[in-house]
């Protein structure tokens, strides 16, 4: 039987102007530091996880719906907004930077919309879209980079989840009937296709999961259904499949 202790508290008080305490809403650990970055009303908090004490705070101006640190700087937040925007928060030198804004400002996104992102250490992109949309969107992370680009998909179905291989240049979509395609992150050619037969019903894919060395691959799909793959071949295997109780997020 596992026992739980508390190691450190996060001090989320005094937050904003309000007097009402806010609660934090989305938090993103850091890939190799141990830093966690915790969204509070419109702030994005950063602590040091070992200790508990609070490294930096920056005000992005909305509500974080999402966000990642980025695997391509040392501590920059990439993350979603209500308003539809895309900032990059770097804690290092506390400056925001807008990665791409809404084509119409009036656009927002209510509290219990799912959007997805995903970011790859080869490049200063990062992939978003949003939930059951069939389309993902790619921008840069940096001032000056890649402009904002629609990718459709060679499937036109709805889009589920989105990762990125931490190793290798490919992206993956997973679908709502579960059925996942790896794309490359530069051509968007397709890889492969990771995909059971009819006789178990999935519903696509919450979360994933990637071996620190192996080429394999752990899929958590919303149905409750665990399964991990080898893609070290032309052909992946299915290697593994569970049932671990309700639906993965």
């Amino acid at each position: 039987m596992l026992e739980w202790a508390t190691v450190q508290h996060l001090d989320l008080r005094h937050v904003g102007r309000g007097l009402k305490p806010l609660q934090p809403h989305a938090a993103a650990f850091h890939s190799h530091q141990a830093i966690v970055a915790v969204a509070v009303g419109t702030y994005i908090i950063e602590f040091d996880a070992l200790t508990g004490s609070k490294l930096a705070s920056i005000d992005v101006g909305a509500r974080v719906v999402s966000m990642q640190y980025s695997p391509t700087s040392g501590r920059a937040v990439i993350s979603i907004l209500e308003d539809c925007t895309i900032r990059s928060c770097d804690f290092d030198t506390e400056q925001t930077l807008v990665l791409h804004s809404p084509e119409k400002r009036s656009e927002r996104i209510s509290i219990d919309t799912e959007v997805h992102l995903a970011l790859t250490p080869l490049q200063p992109v990062v992939f978003f879209g949003f939930h059951k949309r069939m389309s993902v969107t790619v921008v840069g992370t940096v001032e000056g980079g890649k402009p904002p680009t629609k990718i459709k998909t060679d499937l036109k179905k709805p889009i589920v989840n989105l990762a990125c291989h931490p190793r290798l240049p490919v992206l993956y979509v997973a679908y709502a009937d579960g059925l996942i395609r790896a794309y490359n992150i530069q051509t968007y050619a397709v890889h492969y296709t990771l995909q059971l037969d009819n006789t178990i019903k999935l519903v696509g894919a919450g979360a994933f999961a990637f071996h620190p060395t192996l080429e394999w691959i752990f899929v958590g799909d919303r149905s409750g259904t665990l399964l991990a793959w080898d893609v070290s071949t032309e052909r992946p295997n299915m290697i593994g499949i569970t049932q671990a109780g309700s639906g993965i997020l």
